[in-house]
């Protein structure tokens, strides 16, 4: 199983707000109890934050910079302590997208000029006003504004990515990070799951609150992934925006972006935005059913004013199956004394969660659809070249992705490449029991390298149940005496 912990919406209510170390200390709290739940929830293995960081500046803030940077400062120290905490320090498993309330409205607002008179006139209508055109509809002074300065407008998440670069500063990341393309992408799990993660926030500024992602955007992340060396097992998206709500809303996504994503071979999607936890799956026909499953997270920070009527602070953790093709949603839910537990709501009123299935695509070939051999087989081939190009530390963690899956070949490119990189501790757990020969020298060497002399010589006790001669044995011994000898173990 792997498992994510999704939150979304982590902008501080200014009447209702939250500390760190409460929020924290929470989830914290709440580890303990979901982690002898049943069904088990195990701890994460990796985050998934969809977006509105902060809680965001009003158009008119003097020096609106300052205060920018100083909830970005909060959400960064937050995240930093979630890593710490979590994914002991490792910044690479937490997956972050912008929502609305990332963009700087001040920003977006100098960048555009009030048509007074409408220079030209324009016939107003709805369609005018879509994200992707530069006029915008102002209700409180009933006039249209244009976006004179394009380069400017583009600068209005620049608060937001100072934030990003700043947290993943000195993290080495398979993909790097970059701020123009409209989506970047995240290995987890060894490399079986890639996250895009998708900005919703095309075109969003203080007067267009509408979801969007840019055109052409999700055909270049899906070249993208085609292109990878090694395809993963199951996509992932996750972006902000809601794609339904309310008769009267206004700010939320098209309904086509998520029919492209389920066309384009993703699996599972992330969102927030809406402040209530949901889970469901979206089918589409091209010409047979394709379905993908979307879990909304509620917002784990939002004040009361903010949250729907009868929704308290939430988060989901999401366990998924060992075949990829299917989840269980849990969402969380903040009651009395600011501690999370199950939620009663929904369709999650009655254990807690809500279980997703869906239909892995096919491969990139065509041909059939990916699974765990042909994952294998692809991982065990790249370890191999980067060992003859003499990286291998690489071919190890490469190899360590495998999990239960390192046998035969792998196992011993494995012996080989742990020893080369000076790791040989990693042997242990997985050599232990050794099925060879071979295997039962290189897992007593592993032992002595680190220590473990009574591992040692339990070990070296059962040598003859491992068809080890007795020559081999007696200088095993002496190794292990000469090591005793110099107060070298355990």
């Amino acid at each position: 199983m792997f498992t994510l912990l999704h939150i979304s919406d982590l902008h501080r209510s200014h009447h209702d707000p939250i500390e760190n170390a409460s929020l924290l200390g929470a989830l914290l709290s709440d580890q303990d109890r979901y982690l002898i739940e049943t069904p088990t929830v195990p701890k994460p293995d990796a985050a998934i934050v969809s977006g509105d960081i902060i809680q965001g500046v009003k158009l008119g803030t003097s020096d609106h910079a300052a205060e920018l940077a100083r909830q970005y400062d909060v959400a960064y120290e937050f995240l930093c302590a979630l890593a710490e905490r979590f994914f002991d320090g490792d910044k690479s498993r937490i997956v972050i997208v912008p929502g609305n309330h990332d963009i700087c409205w001040n920003t977006a607002r100098a960048a555009m000029k009030q048509l007074v008179p409408e220079e030209p006139s324009y016939s107003a209508h709805a369609e005018l006003f879509q994200a992707s055109s530069s006029l915008r509809w102002d209700w409180n002074s009933r006039t249209i504004f244009q976006i004179s300065d394009p380069e400017g407008y583009k600068n209005r998440l620049d608060a937001y990515w100072q934030f990003v670069e700043r947290f993943y500063a000195g993290v080495t990341l398979k993909y790097p990070i970059d701020r123009r393309r409209g989506f970047n992408l995240f290995e987890l799990d060894g490399g079986r799951i890639v996250v895009a993660a998708l900005e919703s926030v095309h075109g969003n500024d203080c007067f267009c609150r509408q979801g969007a992602i840019e055109r052409s955007v999700l055909g270049a992340c899906s070249l993208a992934i085609r292109d990878l060396p090694q395809q993963p097992i199951l996509r992932l998206a996750a972006w902000h925006h809601s794609f339904q709500g309310p008769p009267h809303g206004d700010d939320y996504m098209d309904i086509a972006a998520v029919q492209e994503m389920v066309g384009n071979g993703f699996r599972l999607g992330f969102h927030g935005h809406q402040h209530q936890a949901d889970a469901g799956a979206y089918a589409i026909h091209l010409p047979e059913e394709l379905s993908m499953a979307i879990s909304s997270a509620g917002s784990l920070c939002a004040g009361n004013r903010e949250l729907p009527r009868g929704t308290n602070r939430e988060y989901n953790m999401v366990v998924i199956d060992d075949s990829y093709t299917s989840a269980r949603i849990h969402v969380r839910e903040m009651t009395q004394g600011n501690h999370f537990g199950r939620c009663g709501r929904g369709v999650f009123r009655v254990d807690g969660f809500s279980e997703l299935h869906w239909t892995l695509p096919a491969s990139r070939a065509g041909a059939a659809p990916l699974d765990l051999r042909n994952f294998a087989s692809a991982t065990v081939l790249r370890a191999e070249e980067a060992l003859a190009s003499g990286n291998p530390a690489a071919a190890v963690a490469l190899l360590e992705s495998l999990g239960s899956n390192i046998t035969g070949h792998a196992r011993m490119l494995f012996v080989e490449a742990a020893r080369e990189a000076g790791q040989t501790e990693k042997l242990i757990p997985i050599l232990h029991p050794p099925t060879n020969i071979s295997e039962f020298v290189a897992l007593f060497g592993a032992f002595l390298s680190v220590g473990m002399l009574s591992d040692a010589e339990t070990l070296l006790d059962s040598a003859g149940d491992s068809g080890v001669d007795g020559s081999t044995q007696d200088s095993l011994r002496l190794k292990l005496n000469l090591q005793k000898m110099m107060g070298k173990s355990k």
